[in-house]
């Protein structure tokens, strides 16, 4: 069985975690830093200091709408875009607690945007479709079928 999860990168992880957590109604599901145990005497070779590593997130897994995402920091802090990464959320548009789920959503989430592309609501091609670009430049798009 195979299954695609999403995998951002951050040069600040915990930051952009506690963002989806705040305005995306995100679970943190795991959380491995770089000062665990198991990279214990590591350090050095990562060329990372102490301080540095209890903010270094190697891999975390979060759930947005019960989706899972993965998400690390980027190596030396270095600066990074996700213009161009996009995340379609899907589901039964016949489903009113899903178009529920959906609307609370889309509201909370937008709030939080850089730009809203397209405000929700019903579009030729969907009873509900809308779309927004978080503070990361993250797309993220709602589309009933």
């Amino acid at each position: 069985m195979f299954k695609a999860v999403p995998y951002f990168n951050f040069k600040d992880a915990l930051e952009a975690i506690d963002y989806y957590v705040e305005y995306f109604d995100a679970e943190v599901v795991g959380v491995t830093k770089a000062d665990h145990e198991m990279f214990e005497g590591s350090l050095e070779e990562m060329k990372m200091s102490r301080e540095e590593a209890e903010k270094f997130i190697m891999n975390a897994e979060i759930r947005i709408l019960g989706e899972p995402f993965f998400i690390s920091s980027t190596w030396g802090g270095k600066e990074i875009s996700n213009e161009g990464t996009q995340v379609a959320f899907i589901f039964d548009g016949d489903d009113e607690e899903a178009v529920e789920t959906v609307k609370a959503f889309f509201e909370k989430a937008s709030g939080a945007a850089a730009e809203v592309d397209m405000p929700l609501g019903p579009v030729e091609w969907s009873k509900l479709f809308g779309g927004f670009k978080d503070k990361y430049g993250v797309d993220w798009m709602i589309s009933a079928e």
